[in-house]
C-alpha cells in the first residue's frame, strides 16, 4: 500500500478519540457488571465501539462490523452505549457513503439483525420496532444531510461559475469597446494624420530651399486636416450613444453642466441633494467629461433600480483629486439586468485618467465613488 492509500485509510483523529472514549466506558461497564463471560464481554465491548474510528472512512464496513456483534448472545444485558453507537454508525453510513444501494443494503441488514436479536431476547416483541428505528432513522437522516451538503456544493460551484462568467462578460465588453475605438481611429484618422505629417515635412523643406513652392504642401495639409475633422466627427457620431440626440455635434458636457443634469433629474421626480465644489483651475475637458458621465450613469441607475429614493451627489475638487460620489437609497441595483455594462463604461473612463471607481452596496443603499487625480497644472 502506497503512502496515499495509507493516508486515505487512516481514520480521522476525532473519530479515533471518539472510539477510544466509548471503548473506555464500555470496558468499565463490563468490568463492573459483565454482560457475559469476562472474555466475551470484553470482545463485545471492543467490537462494538472500535468501528467508530472508521465510521467516515469505511462507513459501510464499520456499520456491518458494529452490527455483527449483535449476534453474540449476552445474557447479562447490553452495553449502555450500544444504541448511541448504532445511531452514530448508521448516520455516518447515510452521510458519508456515496453509493446509495450499498447504504440501503447495509441498513436493511442492520434492521434485520436488530429485529431478530430483539425478538430472540427477553424483551417484548414491540421492542423490535424501536430497535429497527434505531438503525433506519439515523441512516435516513444521514442521507438527507448528504443530499443537502451536495446541493450546497453545487450551488457554490454555480455561484462561482456565474461570477466568473460575469467578470468575463465585463472584460469582453470593455475589450470590444476599446477595439472598436482603436479600429476607427486607426482606419479613418491614421491615414490622414500620416498625410499631414508627410506634407508638413515637405513644406518645411520647401520653406528652407524654395519658399514659393511651400504653398502646395500647405494646401494639401489644409485639405487633409479638413478631411480629418470630417472623419473625426463621423467617428464621434459612431461612438455616441444613439439616445443622445439626432447626430448633431455639440460641445461635450463638463463639470459646469452637472448642476443642470441634477436639475433635470429633479424635474423627473428624483429627490437629489447636490454638494458641488469645482477645482480651480478647471481640469482638462476629457476629465470633466469622465466625471459628468459617472454622475449621469449613476443617476440613471438610481432612477432605474430605486425610483423615488433620495439621492446624494457630491462633486469635490478641493484636493489633489476630483471626488465624485453618488449615493442612492432603496434597492441595490441588480447588475444582471444589463450585464453591468454601465459600470464597465464608467470604470473604463475613470481608468483612462489614472483614477479608480468603486460601486457597491452600503448599509443604507448603493454608493458609486470615483477618484480622478487632477493634473499638476490644475493644482497650482
Amino acid at each position: 500500500m502506497d503512502r496515499s492509500a495509507r493516508s486515505w485509510a487512516r481514520p480521522p483523529r476525532a473519530d479515533v478519540l471518539l472510539a477510544a472514549g466509548f471503548l473506555a466506558v464500555s470496558l468499565v461497564q463490563v468490568a463492573v457488571a459483565p454482560i457475559a463471560g469476562a472474555a466475551l464481554s470484553v470482545l463485545v465491548a471492543v467490537v462494538s465501539t472500535v468501528p467508530l474510528a472508521w465510521r467516515r472512512v469505511f462507513p459501510a464496513a464499520a456499520a456491518l462490523v458494529g452490527t455483527a456483534v449483535w449476534l453474540i448472545p449476552t445474557p447479562g444485558g447490553y452495553l449502555l452505549l450500544g444504541y448511541v453507537v448504532a445511531v452514530l454508525l448508521f448516520y455516518s453510513l447515510g452521510a458519508h457513503d456515496p453509493v446509495r444501494w450499498r447504504v440501503a443494503t447495509v441498513t436493511a441488514v442492520g434492521v434485520l439483525i436488530s429485529v431478530v436479536g430483539t425478538l430472540l431476547g427477553p424483551d417484548v416483541w414491540q421492542a423490535s420496532i424501536g430497535a429497527a428505528l434505531a438503525v433506519a432513522a439515523p441512516a435516513v437522516a444521514g442521507v438527507l444531510v448528504a443530499e443537502h451538503r451536495a446541493q450546497n456544493a453545487r450551488l457554490r460551484e454555480l455561484t462561482a461559475q456565474l461570477v466568473h462568467e460575469r467578470a468575463a462578460a465585463e472584460r469582453a465588453a470593455a475589450a470590444e469597446e476599446r477595439t472598436r475605438i482603436a479600429r476607427e481611429l486607426h482606419d479613418v484618422i491614421g491615414h490622414e494624420i500620416t498625410v499631414i505629417a508627410l506634407q508638413a515635412d515637405a513644406a518645411a523643406a520647401a520653406l528652407a530651399r524654395a519658399p514659393e513652392r511651400a504653398a502646395v504642401p500647405v494646401d494639401r495639409i489644409r485639405e487633409a486636416a479638413a478631411r480629418t475633422l470630417t472623419e473625426m466627427r463621423r467617428v464621434v457620431g459612431l461612438l455616441r450613444d444613439p439616445d443622445e440626440g439626432n447626430g448633431v455635434l455639440r460641445p461635450q458636457p463638463g463639470l459646469a453642466e452637472i448642476p443642470d443634469l441634477v436639475q433635470s433629474a429633479r424635474t423627473g421626480g428624483t429627490q437629489i441633494d447636490l454638494r458641488f465644489r469645482l477645482p480651480e483651475p478647471l481640469p482638462p475637458p476629457s476629465l470633466q467629461l469622465a466625471a459628468f458621465r459617472v454622475v449621469q450613469e449613476a443617476l440613471t441607475n438610481a432612477r432605474r433600480h430605486a425610483p423615488g429614493a433620495p439621492v446624494r451627489v457630491r462633486v469635490d475638487g478641493d484636493g489633489p483629486a476630483l471626488i465624485v460620489e453618488v449615493h442612492s437609497g432603496g434597492a441595490v441595483p441588480d447588475r444582471r439586468a444589463d450585464g453591468g455594462h454601465g459600470l464597465v463604461g464608467m470604470r473604463e473612463r475613470v481608468r483612462m485618467h489614472g483614477g479608480s471607481l468603486s460601486a457597491g452596496a452600503v448599509p443604507d443603499g448603493f454608493l458609486v465613488r470615483a477618484r480622478l487625480p487632477l493634473p499638476v497644472e490644475a493644482l497650482t
